[in-house]
């Protein structure tokens, strides 16, 4: 077994760094700590110990201490941590919590590297669940040998071989009683479904382990192909619509599948199908992705647009000077300009002609605007982004100079034909990002 994890730190280049064991002081976690600990100077390694109590256990404390002396046993550091009272006391909130821990400790120790005892047994556990559930070729992957910081290097052990190795070492290890508890899914899986399999095919695990080595090459061999397609159709985070039809429709919920995980926590196929149809039907541009995104179908394209929390700052401006908003700088200074040359206001400088009091903002209803250049009544401001077709999600981050609801300048855009520099005597606006 020493070399399995041998091999293991060798193929993720697992050296000379400090690593967080997830443990639990149950069996799988002792016997991944001993063995690790095993080859700590050979692969100049710093273990800590990372336990995590969830609060729902009298047993809890006894593992807290056990934790303390299995990590004193064998050389390593602890980490310990209590979730809050007032969490909610189930599995998802649990698994959560726990996660969260491990990245802080990991964090604390400037580690990249955090090891999980889940064992070969886990593995068939989590795809006869998924199975149980409904599951994609992802879902028959089960669960990663490595995820992004995390690595499980007793994947492809078997249970009885961990317990077989604490026996002859004579290690102990707390037994969590709940794990008895087929109340929980997972807990019948193991007592009740797995022992018939094994009525089936003896080796059974091996078996059901080529399943998930199977769906792994082929998820690897799915993935290449759709992200040759993503080249060709999906620029600048935009599916090209046009291109997009023409592909079928399996391809087509792959694409969506990808382009929608950040966005969509439940990709299932009812809801790939549903924002297919959507990009099929040609009477609707617009549908709901979730309460911060839309799918947007416009000029031949497929995008996402959210929805922008509109900063609600006003900055009062009553003299010359600076004045910070966001992430930029005004300066206003009173200048004499005698020549006639202007820069385009896109350039983020300008010269006008007001009266104090100003407001640096963002818009707000009633805004008006006179666009320079143009001679004919002031505008709307919401009509003038429409013309100038500026998205809806950029409308709100636009920086405005104000005076009331009239708009001197659009920062970066344009300047007001009623605010214009008309003398000499006038007004000089430098917008400069900070640290810019």
């Amino acid at each position: 077994m020493i070399e399995t994890i041998k091999k293991f730190l060798n193929k993720y280049n697992i050296n000379n760094k400090s690593v967080v064991i997830g443990f639990s002081s149950g069996p799988d976690s002792c016997a991944l700590a001993f063995l690790i600990s095993k080859l700590k100077k050979e692969y100049n390694l710093e273990i800590i110990l990372a336990y995590f109590n969830h609060g729902w256990r009298k047993e809890a404390k006894e593992e807290e201490q056990y934790t303390i002396d299995f990590a004193n046993q064998i050389g390593a550091k602890y980490y310990i941590e209590k979730a809050p009272e007032n969490i909610k006391k189930n599995e998802e909130t649990a698994r959560e919590l726990r996660y969260i821990f491990l990245e802080k400790c990991a964090k604390n120790y400037n580690t990249d590297v955090v090891l999980l005892g889940h064992n070969k047994n886990d593995n068939i556990e989590t795809l006869i669940y998924r199975i149980a559930k409904g599951t994609s070729i992802k879902g028959l992957t089960s669960i990663p040998e490595k995820r992004e910081i995390y690595y499980r290097p007793l994947l492809n052990i078997e249970k009885k071989d961990i317990l077989e190795l604490l026996k002859k070492n004579n290690i102990c290890y707390k037994i969590d009683i709940s794990n008895e508890d087929i109340k929980y899914k997972r807990n019948l899986i193991r007592k009740n479904i797995m022992p018939q399999l094994a009525c089936i095919n003896e080796n059974y695990l091996n078996a059901i382990e080529n399943l998930i080595k199977n769906a792994i090459n082929t998820k690897f061999i799915l993935d290449e192909l759709i992200k040759n397609i993503e080249k060709k159709i999906i620029k600048n985070n935009r599916i090209k619509l046009d291109d997009f039809l023409e592909l079928n429709q399996p391809t087509r919920l792959e694409i969506l599948n990808n382009y929608l995980k950040e966005y969509l926590k439940y990709r299932n196929s009812k809801n790939l199908h549903k924002f297919d149809d959507f990009i099929l039907n040609a009477s609707k541009n617009k549908i709901s992705l979730n309460k911060n995104c839309f799918l947007i179908k416009k000029a031949n394209t497929i995008y996402i647009e959210q929805k922008t929390q509109k900063n609600e700052t006003i900055i009062e401006i009553t003299s010359t000077g600076k004045f910070y908003f966001e992430d930029g700088i005004l300066t206003i200074e009173k200048i004499k300009k005698t020549d006639k040359i202007y820069p385009n206001s896109k350039e983020n400088v300008c010269y006008l002609n007001f009266s104090f009091p100003l407001q640096l903002r963002h818009r707000k209803n009633g805004d008006k605007f006179c666009p320079y250049g143009l001679k004919s009544d002031r505008m709307k401001l919401k009509d003038y982004f429409i013309n100038e077709k500026i998205e809806q999600n950029q409308k709100d981050k636009i920086i405005l100079l104000a005076k009331e609801n009239e708009i001197c300048w659009i920062i970066g855009y344009k300047i007001s034909e009623k605010y214009k520099q008309n003398n000499s005597d006038c007004y000089k606006l430098i917008w400069s990002k900070i640290n810019g």
